[in-house]
């Protein structure tokens, strides 16, 4: 493996260990209590933990992208309807209502 291949590799898993770490975060003090919710939703959907940790760590990744951009502050409700429109845009839900 190239040096710069193997630095990648090494900030990417630092990265994901500290995305991990702000969910984990979250649903330990249920601070939003929709992340804590939400990861136990995409479970039952039928998705793994690691899919539901990269599911929601992707609406974590968001909100840094927008307050490292200028945003200036998480927000909070945006972060929350990311959330609640889980699985989606990312991937297809795995489980969908039958009821008509």
């Amino acid at each position: 493996m190239e040096e710069k291949e193997k630095i990648s590799q090494q900030m990417n898993e630092r990265i994901q260990n500290a995305i991990r770490a702000v969910i984990n975060q979250q649903m330990a003090e249920k601070n939003p209590p929709e992340t804590l919710e939400t990861f136990e939703r995409l479970q039952d959907e039928g998705f793994s933990e690691d899919e539901a940790y990269s599911l929601i760590g992707q609406i974590v990744s968001m909100e840094v992208a927008e307050e490292i951009g200028g945003a200036g502050t998480i927000n909070i409700e945006r972060f929350v309807v990311g959330l609640e429109a889980l699985p989606e845009p990312f991937t297809k839900p795995r489980v969908t209502d039958d009821i008509d």
